[in-house]
């Protein structure tokens, strides 16, 4: 599951990308609150799943201008 978003983006599919990452982060989420995932394996799935999703968000090139889709 962590690899996925990773081979959605190679595949050039940003929204499912971002989309598994938001999986991850509530995965993590859900399951340090139940206690059925370790605190420690929680921690990495959410950061794997974070960056996932600011990588979504659009950035500026060095002129100052958005990227084009």
């Amino acid at each position: 599951m962590v690899l996925l978003p990773r081979l959605a983006r190679a595949l050039n599919k940003p929204g499912i990308a971002t989309a598994l990452g938001l999986v991850l982060v509530a995965a993590a989420i859900i399951g340090m609150a139940t206690g059925d995932i370790g605190t420690g394996w929680a921690i990495i799935i959410l950061v794997i799943g974070a960056i996932n999703v600011l990588r979504a968000i659009p950035t500026r090139d060095a002129n100052g201008t958005a990227p084009s889709p």
